[in-house]
């Protein structure tokens, strides 16, 4: 009987450590616990051993395309496929509520154009009805955005990629041209925001893209709450395991049936752009 494959981004910590752990607990096939530090990655992957779970471990960055091309090759290699894709990888400065553009671009690179080059490699290697969850944010609904022109283009039902890309694009030029434009286009922490608004509006056009293939491939969005993080000093409402429950619940329990919605953390469905 084949292995099924689960894989986690940016897993080494946080909401991604817990959600590994979950599917150690709950999914019956090959848990990836991945990051982009060897050495961070093997100490979360031992933490987990201690408790009696044995997640594999590979290096992953998913800024580096290279870095994408070698997963998607090992994985093609020793299994037949994905089963369980978590886009969990993400980064944020929370001591600077407006960035530089510098920053920003990074950000972006990280939290939102690294999805593009995943889809490119890591797609192709997803099972006919494998589920992707995409960690967003309640930053992530469309309401964080200040500017109507893209508050009207990313609520359209025909909502392209290259639109989402030039929505993305807009933010960095805004954001190039200093503190005053930064702010206007969706306020503070706006990196954050645009990224994962980004993120969001990507989850449903690539579903509706899925559904027009003929797949039965389930893409969802989820904010997992405000979760107590090294990303957020340690500030929030939530522990790193409750912060997990939704992405679980969308990775093991949902029906397959939920495809292309907003997931709050408490597994209810909202509506992205009220």
């Amino acid at each position: 009987m084949e292995t099924k494959v689960a894989v986690v981004t940016g897993s080494n910590k946080g909401i991604g450590f817990e959600i590994v752990k979950g599917l150690c607990k709950g999914f019956d096939g090959a848990v990836y616990l991945t990051a982009r530090n060897e050495e961070r990655g093997q100490q979360a992957v031992k933490k987990l051993e201690a408790l009696g779970f044995r997640p594999h471990f590979h290096l992953l960055d998913v800024t580096s395309e290279a870095s994408i091309q070698k997963f998607s090759s090992y994985i093609s290699t020793h299994y037949s496929g994905i089963n369980i894709l978590v886009n969990n990888a993400g980064i944020l400065d929370f001591d600077k509520s407006v960035s530089s553009y510098e920053d920003a671009k990074k950000l972006m690179d990280t939290n939102f154009y690294s999805l593009l080059t995943i889809t490119k490699i890591l797609y192709p290697l997803l099972h006919n009805d494998a589920r992707i969850i995409n960690i967003s944010s309640d930053w992530g609904l469309l309401s964080n955005i200040r500017k109507q022109t893209w508050l009207d283009t990313l609520a359209k039902d025909d909502l392209t990629v290259k639109e989402i890309l030039d929505f993305v694009g807009d933010f960095l030029h805004a954001a190039k041209s200093g503190k005053n434009s930064f702010v206007s286009f969706a306020g503070s922490f706006g990196d954050y925001k645009v990224s994962k608004v980004a993120m969001s509006a990507l989850t449903f056009v690539q579903q509706r893209q899925f559904t027009e293939q003929g797949k039965d491939i389930s893409i969802n969005c989820v904010h997992p709450g405000f979760v107590k993080s090294d990303m957020t000093k340690g500030m929030g409402d939530f522990s790193t395991e409750r912060g997990a429950r939704a992405p679980l619940y969308l990775a093991l329990e949902a029906p397959q049936s939920q495809k292309g919605t907003f997931v709050w953390h408490d597994c209810h469905q909202v509506n992205w752009d009220d």
